[in-house]
């Protein structure tokens, strides 16, 4: 199984866990009667969708909490791609989610509780998306390590979407070090496929 099915299943596989908790089902239906904004008023820049492009499955507000989320989940040198837009997490996810209804809704729904939880799931009083990076890693790092079954069930999935979407781009590939299904210019499959000090044949 390839890295990337792997990653999709632990997405899908963290879907269907979020799936079956009421608490979920609830933030689905409060977005659905309005009860929940999906604007983004006064956020950062950094985090709204860019101009021209449209969403299928994620809202402008739980897109700036993805974005904001995997931010802070990829570490700084994650962070300083995501910021440039490169890649665009939040459109990488939410093509991924268009083709996967049954992922969608509950992945949709845990970023609208990370955003509005308060405690004692999440350790703030105040929307995800308007805190520093300081201490949305104190609200990630919380969750984590919660007692709560659905808080660290809640990390699980906003976390495995966070690694799928960033990784899953080109543009992380500098990081790892992973040529792609193709090679690339530095790294070839070919060359992956040599043993160590085997001698290459021209």
């Amino acid at each position: 199984m390839t890295g990337r099915r792997l990653a999709e299943t632990d997405v899908r596989r963290a879907a269907a866990v979020l799936g079956r908790r009421d608490v979920l089902r609830l933030a689905g239906l409060a977005a659905a009667v309005g009860l929940v904004p999906s604007g983004c008023a006064g956020m950062p820049d950094e985090l709204l969708l860019p101009a021209g492009a449209s969403l299928r499955v994620l809202t402008p507000r739980t897109y700036a909490v993805f974005t904001a989320a995997a931010a802070r989940l990829v570490g700084p040198a994650g962070a300083a791609l995501i910021r440039a837009r490169r890649p665009d997490v939040g459109l990488q996810a939410d093509r991924f989610l268009a083709n996967a209804p049954e992922t969608a809704a509950p992945l949709r729904q845990a970023l609208l509780v990370l955003e509005f939880a308060v405690w004692p799931l999440a350790p703030k009083l105040r929307p995800f998306t308007s805190l520093a990076g300081s201490a949305q890693d104190d609200v990630l790092g919380a969750l984590m390590r919660s007692r709560l079954d659905l808080a660290r069930q809640l990390f699980g999935g906003v976390r495995s979407l966070a690694y799928f979407a960033f990784y899953g781009a080109r543009e992380s590939r500098p990081l790892t070090g992973y040529p792609g299904p193709f090679g690339d210019d530095v790294v070839t499959i070919g060359d992956a496929m040599v043993e160590p000090d085997a001698e290459i044949v021209p």
